[in-house]
């Protein structure tokens, strides 16, 4: 929907911010041409993207020479837009190959006109002016549409050609360059983190209707990606060997003679990575990519030549007049051409610039977290920095060619900080939120609802040494934290329960069976409420204790884990943690908020979040994942989920692998459910007469698409239970978060991590012109450089202002139980991820079951009939889980 009258906040206290954003100003009457490059090798193959890449930059210096020094720019894969019409069309370059002897190949390229090949930069007002702008203004829908596409198309084309410069000779992907000069970091086992930048065009909304255009922008931000830590290829540091011994962290004689799961660990992170191999200092070399490592070495690896059996330390001594100085070393097995080839791992150097797509350790993790973390100041002062660097006077000339220029400075805008919501705890005891945060530690305050915990048990799940003593004195000081906060416990103590033996996978089942057998006879027949977890940190036992304690739900059970240096040193904040946990767990609410009812006009409201997780990525590629929470009461709060799963859809690309799709299928069952669960929590009225739905996980792109199928599932939701869809008005609203607008704020108006204060909104001058939109920062800053979370309103049946919605936004962030500060996501958004991640957690669980039921092919190998298969299974594999935790639905057991 587009910004009505109201659309725009006008409550709070004005702050004067800096936002990661430059000025563009633009030449209107620019032509644009658009082509289609077909690029070939002699053998009439096409190169990888990388290649492309080095290709093309021969083809832009071929055209430059007649084009004012400025050539086409290329998007990396098919697209090439010019500034002038291209000509000849076709043609031959040659680029230096890797392969030996040293020679340039030559390859073809055939530039082929789109069908509407020719667009001019003013195209691009269309979408800066909005619906109300001189060129869309008594339009119909159509004509609208078809100039939005053809505003695109013209953005698209500057977008390409701001990119092509900065990412042309420097690691790149679709959206991130990488420059050699920004700051890296080793975080060991042979990874690199290295800083880079994202840039895109964004508009702004504006009432100047009038050209130039104030509202066009280059957003630019940093990212981070981990990379392969291979040092220059000057650097003699620079081989396999090296980078094989920062993999394990040992000496390279240790390669001599590889255990069994040393040598797993290479092949998992070294495969399809390429390597230079070279006879010496001046040869060029050539490329392969490696296959595995030999477990034996160059001396006792033997194959057979036309001359007999030789080993390859004396292959290449005869052959390459190389003697090899370690020949004890692992040799190294490359792909290619059909065949596999045998060569000395010492004459093999990796290649720079490889990205590490394998998932971080729990050391590496904290390193690249520590790495990341940069405050707005010294966040935008890097940014300005590379803006300097890489925008230099040979891009501004290509730039200038298309008709733009960037602006030096940032983009100041006014922000509004809106007033703190305030939090109720029971007997009416009031809090006021500050700076995104309040404290429960003061006496006297109790849980708006406690419940009692009649019975409970300890599980110790961790192999490190634990005594009896250390866990009774942190029980003690739970229960004590618990009772203070208005929960009754019971005085007996739980009992102690230990893996047998400890720290393994596959004896978490028989220790909660053991926990609340011995519960249930400790605590007088009580069926136990609650399972203790004591864990390691980042335990990889987590998920297995979820899954089979989530399986004891349907005798009223819930886990709760704990890390262990934690119990052993108990601390209050701790211990009051867990206890808004517990309480959740058991049935209770921590607390309310008496405003929420009024922001939603004191009718009964339900509020919906909406998520969609998706599992395609892996091996065996399973169906996403559904989930919906609904509130279930007055307070909003307190709520109800529903889970599905969603098949992907059938492969359609290159590789064969399906693809997900993201409208919610199953999003009017779903939230029936909901629906039916609010009528029995409800004694009244039996429906809403107000919904609000927070959609996560939605991009720019999908917003019709998922708003024509779940806005109408929606509605049918409703008609099914109120018997009129009109009987409840529906707000839509999606929850954007990866995005790349920061902001840095003047000193006087920080907080004390350098961020805006929390509770800060952003709607003038950088709102989308075309929609109903606001950025809002409701967290308090932690590290780093907070992050806003975009807040589009796609439909609203209430009419709201744009005050009201900020204002339901900013109180329900502070509504998240579990914590006693304001959360950077509306909390019904955030509820259903938590589930949808839970849920995630019991497809990809290892129980002895999946391995039966489930087919053994990967997911691009799978057929239809197979894929039907699985999809069935994992439906009565949720459906399964779900029944058993029904009894729980007045429980939040998964928070």
């Amino acid at each position: 929907m587009t910004r009505p009258a109201n659309g725009l906040g006008s409550n709070g206290n004005l702050i004067n911010v800096q936002l990661n954003l430059f000025n563009i100003a633009m030449s209107p009457t620019k032509d644009l041409f658009h082509y289609n490059i077909e690029i070939f090798s002699s053998k009439d193959t096409s190169p990888p993207i990388a290649l492309k890449k080095r290709i093309f930059k021969e083809i832009h210096a071929k055209f430059a020479t007649s084009l004012d020094g400025v050539g086409p720019v290329f998007d990396g894969d098919k697209t090439v837009y010019c500034h002038k019409e291209l000509a000849p069309l076709e043609g031959t370059v040659e680029v230096e190959s890797f392969k030996l002897p040293p020679r340039k190949e030559e390859f073809k390229y055939i530039l082929m006109a789109v069908e509407k090949p020719k667009w001019r930069t003013s195209d691009i007002f269309h979408a800066l002016f909005g619906p109300q702008g001189p060129t869309m203004r008594n339009k119909s829908e159509s004509d609208q549409t078809g100039l939005l596409n053809t505003s695109r198309r013209a953005m698209q084309a500057l977008n390409v050609a701001i990119r092509y410069l900065l990412a042309v000779d420097c690691p790149s992907t679709s959206r991130a360059f990488f420059p050699d000069q920004a700051p890296s970091l080793s975080i060991g086992g042979g990874v690199l983190l290295r800083r880079g930048y994202i840039t895109h065009m964004r508009l702004g909304n504006t009432t100047n209707w009038n050209p130039p255009p104030d509202n066009l922008f280059l957003a630019m931000d940093m990212t981070c990606a981990a990379f392969l830590d291979a040092s220059p290829q000057s650097n003699p540091a620079n081989t396999l060997t090296d980078l094989c011994c920062k993999i394990l962290n040992v000496a390279p004689t240790r390669l001599y003679a590889l255990r069994e799961d040393e040598y797993r660990k290479l092949h998992k992170v070294l495969r399809r990575f390429k390597i230079d191999i070279k006879r010496g200092d001046s040869d060029k070399g050539i490329t392969k990519s490696i296959d595995h490592l030999t477990l034996t070495n160059s001396q006792n690896e033997m194959f057979e030549t036309d001359e007999g059996r030789t080993s390859v330390e004396a292959f290449f001594l005869k052959n390459w007049g190389k003697r090899l100085h370690y020949p004890n070393l692992p040799n190294v097995v490359t792909m290619g051409s059909g065949k596999k080839t045998v060569y000395p791992m010492e004459l093999c150097s990796i290649r720079k610039g490889q990205r590490y797509i394998l998932k971080l350790g729990s050391d590496q993790q904290s390193s690249a977290l520590k790495f990341q973390t940069i405050k707005p100041a010294g966040r935008f002062q890097q940014i300005m920095v590379a803006r300097q660097h890489v925008m230099n006077s040979d891009h501004e000339k290509l730039l200038a060619a298309y008709g733009i220029r960037i602006g030096k400075e940032f983009v100041a805008a006014q922000a509004r900080v809106l007033p703190p919501p305030v939090v109720e705890y029971s007997a009416n005891l009031r809090i006021p939120v500050r700076d995104g945060q309040w404290n429960i530690a003061k006496p006297n305050l109790q849980f708006i609802t406690p419940k009692v915990l009649k019975s409970w048990a300890v599980v110790v799940c961790t192999g490190a040494p634990l005594q009896d003593d250390p866990i009774m004195n942190f029980l003690r000081a739970l229960r004590s934290k618990l009772i203070q906060l208005g929960v009754q416990v019971a005085e007996a103590p739980p009992p102690i329960i230990r893996l047998q033996p400890p720290g393994q996978n596959a004896q978490v089942k028989e220790a909660l069976e053991r926990a609340g057998k011995t519960a249930w006879q400790n605590f007088q027949k009580a069926p136990p409420q609650l399972f203790l977890c004591i864990t390691d940190e980042r335990s990889f036992l987590y998920n297995s204790i979820k899954v089979e304690g989530d399986n004891f739900a349907s005798r009223g059970v819930t886990t709760q884990c704990m890390v262990l240096k934690h119990v052993k040193t108990p601390k209050d904040q701790y211990l009051s943690n867990l206890a808004l946990k517990i309480n959740l767990k058991i049935g209770g609410l921590n607390h309310c908020l008496k405003e929420l009812g009024a922001a939603c006009s004191n009718v009964p409201t339900m509020i919906v979040g909406a998520d969609l997780t998706h599992n395609n990525l892996s091996a065996k590629m399973k169906p996403s994942i559904a989930a919906l929470v609904g509130s279930l009461d007055w307070t909003m709060l307190k709520y109800a989920p529903a889970v599905g799963v969603q098949p992907l859809l059938e492969p359609s690309d290159e590789d064969g692998r399906p693809r997900s799709q993201e409208p919610i299928q199953l999003f009017r069952t779903l939230l029936t459910e909901l629906l039916e669960k609010w009528e029995k929590n409800n004694p009244g009225p039996k429906f809403p007469r107000k919904m609000i739905i927070f959609r996560d996980g939605v991009s720019d792109g999908e917003f019709t698409q998922v708003l024509e199928s779940e806005f109408k599932a929606a509605k049918a939701a409703v008609e099914k239970i109120a018997g009129a869809p009109d009987q409840c008005k529906i707000t839509y609203i999606v929850c954007v978060k990866n995005h790349r607008l920061r902001m840095s704020p003047d000193p006087q108006c920080q907080d004390r991590s350098g961020n805006a204060p929390a509770g800060t909104v952003l709607d003038h001058r950088i709102g989308d012109p075309f929609l109903f939109d606001f950025f809002a920062q409701t967290q308090a800053g932690l590290q780093g450089t907070s992050r806003p979370t975009r807040y589009v309103v796609l439909k609203d049946g209430s009419n709201s202002s744009a005050d009201d919605l900020q204002k339901i936004i900013q109180t329900i962030s502070s509504g998240f139980q579990r914590a006693t500060r304001s959360v950077g996501l509306a909390t019904p958004a955030y509820y259903a991820d938590i589930v949808a991640s839970r849920a995630k957690m019991w497809l990809n669980a290892d129980d002895d079951g999946a391995s039966t039921v489930v087919s053994t092919a990967s997911g691009r190998d799978q057929t239809a009939d197979e894929r039907a298969h699985d999809l069935e299974m994992y439906q009565n594999r949720i459906q399964s889980m779900m029944a058993r935790l029904q009894s729980l639905d007045q429980q939040m057991w998964w928070i």
